[in-house]
């Protein structure tokens, strides 16, 4: 037996996310909201005729009866329409970030613990098939003690192709991009960083307003990581090597190797197998898990990996790393983030 959910955003990922929900078997979206007429007839030739759709959110809320909400509006709008899909009764799925500031996102879970419903954030990356890999070895200890990261990711992204508003915001590459780098890291290592340092800048032949390309310093307490992203490189790179005491990990996120101590050469590691879908490229990849997710908060209360009370970490990181940047200094996250919330979700 499936669920039924109501669509609310129908922009470039609002459009993936549409064909994930009619792929998948057990998830069946009959509403979808979306104010912007061309792309709301877009979205209308992937759902089809059996899914009505609205201008308005209220509207579609008075009319139909759903299980659960995916939100895939603009970030800054993300805390307003979770809560207001929570007061609706709802269970909540928000593509990343949870919220903008780690306030806004307090204040979500604190609703949702009110009204006994799940927020689960789309953290698509944690489900592809190496992260589950590198996530499975670290759990196991395979390298032993660890000592330090360096992650790298390159894109060759131009603001427009996000549309106008992803190179007029502030932060674009630590809010939108790093949150999913900073989340992943948070599940590879199993702990909340203590402090973070940033520093944001855009390369000469930029057309963002700010910040396509951000560094960062992680301390996560048991180990350090470094960690370089950008927007305007010349082609797509990821990288991310992990030190430990019997060796090395590395991945492009396609592929993971090792090198063990004293060892000049690498070997390949074949990677867990994920459920079907995970395992496709950018944009499909990880959705399964993730709808297979909202379907069990639906009908078991099974807690998400990627739920908010989690995920706020990872907004606390990011907000963290937009006040480092501003005042050129290191900031604990125990300032961003003193009192964390409990889970609201028991499974």
């Amino acid at each position: 037996m499936g669920i039924s959910i109501l669509q609310v955003g129908a922009g470039i990922r609002g459009r993936h996310w549409a064909q994930f929900v009619k792929d998948h078997p057990d998830v069946e979206c009959v509403a979808l909201v979306e104010p912007d007429a061309a792309s709301l007839q877009q979205a209308r030739d992937i759902v089809g005729p059996q899914c009505r759709t609205f201008a308005s959110l209220d509207e579609a809320l008075a009319t139909v009866q759903v299980d659960a909400a995916l939100i895939v509006s603009p970030s800054s709008t993300h805390a307003a329409v979770s809560t207001r899909c929570l007061d609706a009764g709802l269970n909540v799925m928000v593509e990343k970030p949870l919220a903008v500031t780690v306030a806004d996102g307090r204040r979500l879970l604190e609703r949702a613990r009110a009204v006994g419903k799940q927020v689960i954030v789309a953290e698509n990356y944690r489900f592809w098939p190496a992260e589950r890999t590198i996530l499975r070895l670290l759990r196991e200890q395979f390298l032993g003690k660890l000592d330090n990261a360096v992650m790298i990711d390159r894109r060759h992204q131009p603001s427009r192709v996000e549309g106008p508003w992803f190179g007029q915001i502030e932060y674009p590459q630590l809010q939108e991009i790093a949150t999913h780098h900073f989340d992943s890291l948070r599940g590879f290592f199993g702990s909340r960083p203590q402090s973070i340092h940033v520093r944001v800048w855009n390369p000469p032949w930029t057309d963002y307003r700010h910040g396509a390309n951000t560094e960062a310093h992680v301390d996560f307490g048991h180990m350090q990581v470094q960690y370089l992203g950008t927007l305007l490189s010349h082609r797509y790179g990821f990288s991310l090597w992990i030190e430990g005491e019997k060796g090395v990990l590395w991945t492009n996120r396609k592929f993971v190797f090792w090198r063990p101590g004293g060892s000049r050469w690498f070997r390949p590691i074949r990677n867990d197998k994920v459920p079907p879908g995970d395992e496709k490229p950018y944009p499909k990849g990880g959705t399964t898990s993730l709808l297979n997710s909202l379907r069990d908060a639906v009908q078991s209360g099974k807690r998400a990996e990627t739920r908010g009370e989690d995920n706020i970490w990872t907004v606390a990181m990011v907000e963290a790393g937009k006040l480092s940047d501003r005042e050129r200094r290191t900031v604990d996250l125990a300032e961003i983030y003193p009192d964390p919330i409990p889970d609201s979700v028991k499974g």
